[in-house]
């Protein structure tokens, strides 16, 4: 492979489509789809980079090799990942030692989504178990209060979309960043670590490499669902984590619209409160 002009970049990600490769503990991890392939530096044989396009070569077994292709728009980082898995490859450990080829499957969608709400809340953010009660004891709350029962079940059914919108409405501030970042942003691996500058607990810090080697701390907005920041090369301190709700970059206009239904749909719920207040 031709030499790169990128220097010691560390924990590149490139992101194709369904297809996700990066280097983390020694060994090539290559994700399509549901499945991931784990593969160990002592079973990688060649790698090599042609523009946008990175090829490797796996040892499956003593006879057969795998071959992976993908391609990615931004050369630098197609070559700094190149790099990244030239430095891990290494020799066969003593016999009987040989490391293996792992492959893992992801559960189909709704046992993944079912397994995920239930670890999000016995473990997450206190806003999930917040939202358990609000189902369990809002509903009966909403039909047994005095006032219009067909009014109360309707505040129940569209106060939590009416504070989400309201609440992305706030937070579609940095859609600059967005676009800026979706447009010429690089993606890297990252350490999170909590801020030590500030009381609240969902505030974090990130740790991460450019790809010119230097080591960058940032502050993201919002903790990405993933140990993955998008930074900009031009000011690697703008940087934003990736997070499920990957339409945020829309027109200006929108936010009038959001901010419109949040408001609106916030709105039963204040003329029940407002019905049974005493006067």
């Amino acid at each position: 492979m031709g030499e790169s002009k990128s220097g010691p970049a560390a924990g590149v990600v490139l992101a194709a489509g369904r297809t996700r490769v990066w280097v983390e503990r020694d060994a090539l991890h290559w994700r399509r789809g549901r499945t991931t392939v784990a593969a160990p530096g002592a079973l990688i044989r060649r790698v090599e980079v042609d523009g946008r396009s990175l090829t490797v070569s796996v040892s499956e077994d003593t006879r057969a090799e795998v071959t992976l292709t993908v391609r990615h728009r931004n050369r630098d980082m197609v070559a700094a990942l190149g790099a990244e898995i030239e430095a891990i490859i290494g020799d066969a450990g003593p016999s009987g030692n040989r490391p293996q080829l792992r492959r893992r499957s992801a559960r189909v969608w709704p046992l993944r989504v079912a397994a995920g709400l239930r670890d999000r809340v016995l473990h997450g953010s206190p806003w999930w178990r917040r939202a358990l009660w609000y189902v369990l004891l809002g509903l009966p709350l909403a039909v047994w209060l005095p006032g219009d029962d067909l009014l109360g079940v309707f505040a129940w059914l569209s106060l939590p979309a009416g504070v989400a919108l309201l609440r992305l409405w706030v937070g579609m501030a940095e859609v600059d960043t967005w676009w800026v970042l979706r447009r010429r942003g690089v993606t890297v691996r990252a350490r999170f670590a909590p801020d030590p500058d500030s009381e609240a607990a969902n505030n974090c810090v990130v740790h991460f490499r450019t790809l010119d080697g230097r080591e960058v701390t940032a502050r993201p907005s919002l903790r990405g669902h993933r140990d993955e920041i998008r930074y900009d090369p031009q000011d690697p301190q703008r940087v934003l984590a990736p997070t499920r709700v990957a339409w945020l970059g829309v027109a200006l206009a929108a936010f009038m619209v959001t901010g419109v239904w949040g408001v609106a749909l916030c709105a039963p719920a204040v003329l029940c409160l407002i019905e049974l207040l005493p006067f």
